[in-house]
């Protein structure tokens, strides 16, 4: 067994199984800038580990990630820009990974969060999960490679729909639009996710590795070009009056909540 702490992300190596665990259950797994840095470290670590043959993601606490921490928001679009390509470089490994990925999902997956569990291959989620997708709400445009993935595990019209009103959808939803095909009490989301994944180590894992690939051949494909012009695009996006007066209203709301 290999364990490895890197902050508010561990990695746990056993048996040909890799975990990742966001663990910022306080902050409902918002991911600052350095934790963005330890998941990078992290899947690069699994990603060249032979001996791993299945990653599963997942979070403490009642949520799986409510995407990036605006606490510490970049603050120029050149700056954004980076902080985006960070994000897509994670998710990108995820998907070109030569092994299966698994996300564990409870709660909130917000955003970036819900990017994160999309680039994943198999979603197991609890039946309080919640994928959403808020970035016009913020004057925001998505990020993660969330529209890349939601119209690829879905269809046009409906990642249309969601990402144009700032929506969300639940487990149930989720399940009915073909995302996944496992959603189970939160209770057993951790007993379930790593049951799947021992069903998975027990197959011949060159067959996993070249399924995978032969699958990415055709949803992923020109994943990369839409990933560069979603950086550029939520660059600019980052810039214009009505982000600036979304952002200014929710900090609003945010302090009048704390001071209730």
């Amino acid at each position: 067994m290999t364990m490895k702490e890197s902050g508010e992300v561990l990695l746990d190596k056993a048996n040909g199984l890799a975990v990742i665990t966001l663990s910022r259950p306080n902050k409902r797994n918002a991911l600052s800038p350095t934790m963005r840095a330890s998941l990078g470290e992290c899947l690069a670590d699994v990603g060249k580990d032979e001996a791993v043959k299945v990653l599963l993601l997942r979070g403490d606490g009642p949520a799986f990630c409510a995407g990036a921490d605006i606490v510490d928001a970049p603050q120029s679009p050149l700056a954004w820009r980076e902080r985006i390509r960070m994000a897509q470089a994670h998710h990108i490994a995820i998907v070109r990974m030569n092994k299966p990925v698994i996300a564990a999902v409870q709660g909130a997956a917000t955003g970036g969060g819900a990017s994160l569990a999309l680039a994943a291959d198999i979603l197991v989620m609890a039946d309080d999960a919640k994928l959403s997708f808020p970035f016009v709400r913020l004057g925001l445009v998505p990020d993660g490679g969330a529209s890349a993935l939601l119209q690829a595990k879905t269809n046009a019209a409906t990642a249309l729909d969601l990402l144009l009103t700032g929506g969300s959808i639940t487990a149930v939803d989720a399940q009915h639009l073909g995302l996944t095909r496992r959603v189970v009490p939160a209770e057993q989301l951790d007993a379930a996710s790593r049951a799947l994944a021992s069903d998975l180590l027990n197959l011949p894992w060159e067959a996993l590795m070249l399924t995978k690939a032969l699958c990415a051949q055709h949803w992923a494909a020109g994943l990369e070009p839409v990933l560069a012009h979603e950086a550029e695009a939520f660059a600019l996006a980052s810039s214009t009056a009505g982000h600036q007066s979304a952002i200014a209203a929710m900090l609003l709301k945010l302090n009048q909540k704390g001071k209730s």
